[in-house]
């Protein structure tokens, strides 16, 4: 038999998860959970694949960039489109958090116009095809083995796990299925709207400029759950602060809920930051979240 959370380090943590699964799917246990109400909902970006030097998707778009202004060299004078020329991605991380909307504009709208299998094909090329500027492995390699691993033994024991990323619904949509084993219908994100067109005489899905409406991201987060799901999950694990009300919805679930926050606290296999963190590490403490150390309970981190 497989011990479970092999990859993990024997720790207070680990332990801590596998006696919440064992507490909510115990039948006679007074905190028994039937599995219609076992929902799970992970954050993506830094929380199952690596969200350094940035984004993954914000790196697709700036690809965009790159392409349209080589197609048009009139756009270098636009600073988005000349930062992502020079490979200047401080422009952009600039952007967060003080300007979501300047930013996401370049992740979405930079692919409107197209139809939605067209822009799947870019991305899943991108994520296959692209390299991590550090680790030299395609994007989708970059996934932490232990959290796959959680996935895994969560869904051996009749959780239903849900993607809930701040990134784009479509974008995720395109890998979740091979990386993470979770269907594409359990990706909630960040979405553009849609309209109806034709090509050769078919109808086909084209993209639209402009976000739905709330962003996926911090109090967004538990809208777009309630809308997808329609239940509060009782597991939830993020890594940031746009976690935070997911962490709350959860806790606000009525039912006994395990609350996990990923601390990148690990340079020398991944990367130690805590920018973007700062208050969600705050609340951890005094609300009895469970901190994940990657230097300390990650047996190991990435597949290669």
């Amino acid at each position: 038999m497989v011990e479970p959370l092999s990859l993990w380090n024997i720790t207070p943590i680990r332990q801590a998860i596998l006696d919440f699964v064992v507490t909510v799917t115990t039948q006679d246990s007074p905190d028994f959970v039937p599995p219609s109400e076992r929902v799970a909902t992970f954050d993506n970006d830094g929380t199952l694949w690596c969200e350094k030097p940035a984004y993954t998707q914000l790196l697709f778009g700036l690809q965009r960039l790159k392409d349209m202004a080589a197609a048009d060299p009139a756009l270098l004078d636009e600073p988005a489109y000349k930062a992502a020329v020079d490979g200047d991605i401080a422009y952009f991380a600039n952007l967060y958090p003080d300007d979501i909307p300047s930013l996401m504009k370049i992740a979405f709208d930079t692919h409107a116009g197209m139809s939605q299998s067209e822009f799947e094909q870019l991305a899943l090329d991108f994520l296959n095809n692209a390299h991590h500027p550090q680790f030299d492995v395609p994007y989708k390699a970059c996934i932490y083995q232990p959290m796959l691993e959680l996935l895994g033994y969560l869904q051996d024991h009749d959780f239903k796990i849900f993607i809930a990323t701040g990134g784009g619904m479509s974008f995720v949509r395109t890998v979740s299925e091979e990386i993470y084993n979770i269907p594409r219908e359990n990706v909630i994100g960040s979405n553009i709207s849609f309209e109806v067109g034709r090509e050769a005489g078919k109808l086909v899905l084209l993209r639209k400029p402009g976000l739905i409406e709330p962003i996926d991201d911090g109090p967004g987060k538990p809208v777009n759950i309630e809308l997808h799901i329609g239940r509060h999950p009782i597991l939830a694990a993020g890594n940031s602060n746009g976690d935070i009300e997911m962490l709350e919805f959860a806790a606000a679930s009525g039912k006994p809920f395990l609350n996990l926050l990923l601390h990148h606290d690990d340079g020398e296999r991944e990367y130690a930051y805590e920018e973007g963190a700062e208050k969600a590490l705050k609340l951890a403490s005094r609300r009895a979240w469970t901190v994940i150390s990657m230097r300390d309970d990650f047996k190991t981190v990435f597949p290669f």
